[in-house]
């Protein structure tokens, strides 16, 4: 009952805290404060504008063969820059697939053909994996002649992991990391590195994804700037020495998440998330005590400020960081928006604080539980649906109940998603 969770927590014999071994962040505010940026981005947004302008004319010419243009919108999405042309290249792609017999006409090059296959099913196309017919045996294996066809493979390779479920005939072509499945502004960098040595490259592109890159670092630093105002404000580093402080790494996170300029507000936001919810991690792995995380939960679950007065000191900080956090976050989305999601924000941290204290009492115990009740409960731990519900709230333009439906009872493909993440964390963890 609530009457037995309100006892005084600073009254119950506190153990030895777990040590800890955490490094401290390389980054400290002094050292992001401290960096500039030399670019004037009034003048480099003023090139960029007019860059955009002559490549918008090239997408839209009709002088470039259908599989020229494929290869111009790769470079676009390679380079960091499909943002900008998003409503070109779905004009030029349902332009590509209404040709006669396009498909038909690809069997040529194994390159071109998994290119055309990638960038339809990436952008929603329906598209028949038969497209590689002609490119496999009587017995429907793919000719061995193709090994030799060092692009045409590695270009079937990332199409491979564009499948779908039943479709074997692209699956597990070679071994490695495609560039999809990396952090988008990473992969950009380096193809900007490399594009002027391919054969042939437009040097419009090429230009206008430096421009791009410079100035989206230095939107990048100003708001790690103003993250680091905020953490330094809060003051739980100082505080909560036992815990991670982890905010330049956050920040990235976010940004492999979610990079475009436009949504600056949701990178900062879900940094901010991000880093409560490693304190929030430490806080119920290394250093409250059994009691203590009930109090917490039950505080959490409640979000009353009047809950606070049963919690140690520490807790208390912790618990006014998310509460406060949070909470402005719910204004300012009310305030600009007029969307009242509290509600949905409160309680994703409630049925999260809820599996932590179900893993700590699991380890208090020393119990190992079933591994159908251990995943069931992970699949919250892994903190996915707090960071879907945030993202969710903060960058989508329309909220449906349907969709809240199917954050809130974890619809099976979150469940899928949340278990993968999971079994993934844990695998690189695990010793």
């Amino acid at each position: 009952s609530s009457s037995q969770l309100v006892g005084d927590a600073n009254k119950h014999h506190t153990p030895c805290r777990t040590p800890h071994n955490f490094q401290p962040s390389p980054f400290t505010h002094e050292f992001i404060q401290s960096l500039e940026n030399k670019f004037a981005i009034e003048t480099l947004q003023e090139r960029a504008t007019k860059l955009e302008e002559k490549v918008r004319v090239q997408i839209n010419g009709t002088d470039m063969k259908p599989l020229s243009l494929l290869k111009f919108i790769d470079d676009i999405e390679r380079l960091g820059l499909s943002f900008k042309f998003e409503e070109e290249i779905n004009t030029t792609l349902l332009k590509i697939v209404s040709i006669e017999n396009f498909e038909d006409r690809t069997g040529e090059s194994l390159h071109e053909t998994a290119l055309l296959f990638g960038i339809l099913r990436r952008h929603g196309f329906d598209v028949s994996e038969d497209i590689f017919m002609s490119f496999k045996d009587e017995k429907g294996k793919f000719k061995h002649e193709i090994s030799n066809d060092v692009e045409g493979m590695l270009s079937l390779y990332e199409a491979s992991y564009l499948s779908l479920e039943g479709e074997k005939q692209v699956r597990h072509v070679l071994e490695g990391l495609p560039y999809h499945r990396s952090c988008f502004r990473l992969m950009a960098r380096q193809y900007i590195n490399r594009y002027d040595k391919i054969e042939p490259y437009n040097l419009l592109l090429l230009e206008l994804a430096k421009l791009d890159f410079n100035m989206e670092q230095s939107l990048y630093q100003n708001e790690l700037k103003e993250l680091s105002r905020w953490w330094l404000d809060i003051g739980l580093s100082r505080k909560l020495k036992f815990a991670r402080d982890r905010l330049v790494e956050l920040y990235i996170w976010s940004l492999a998440i979610i990079h475009e300029p436009q949504f600056a507000i949701c990178h900062k936001e879900l940094t901010k998330v991000g880093q409560l919810l490693t304190i929030l991690d430490d806080v119920y792995d290394i250093y409250g005590t059994l009691d203590e995380l009930e109090l917490f939960t039950y505080a959490i679950e409640r979000w009353n400020m009047n809950s606070i007065n049963t919690l140690p000191d520490n807790l208390v900080l912790c618990f006014l960081a998310i509460y406060n956090t949070v909470n402005g976050m719910a204004y300012d989305i009310f305030k600009e928006r007029g969307i009242k999601c509290l509600p949905y924000l409160t309680k994703s941290w409630s049925d999260l604080c809820k599996a932590y204290l179900q893993e700590a009492k699991w380890f208090y115990n020393k119990i190992i539980p079933p591994f159908n009740e251990f995943l069931q409960n992970a699949r919250i731990s892994i903190t996915g649906v707090v960071v879907l519900t945030h993202s969710y709230f903060l960058v989508s333009k329309d909220i449906t109940e349907q969709v809240l439906h199917s954050i809130t009872n974890l619809h099976e493909l979150l469940s899928s998603s949340f278990t993968i993440l999971r079994l993934t964390d844990d695998l690189a963890t695990s010793t």
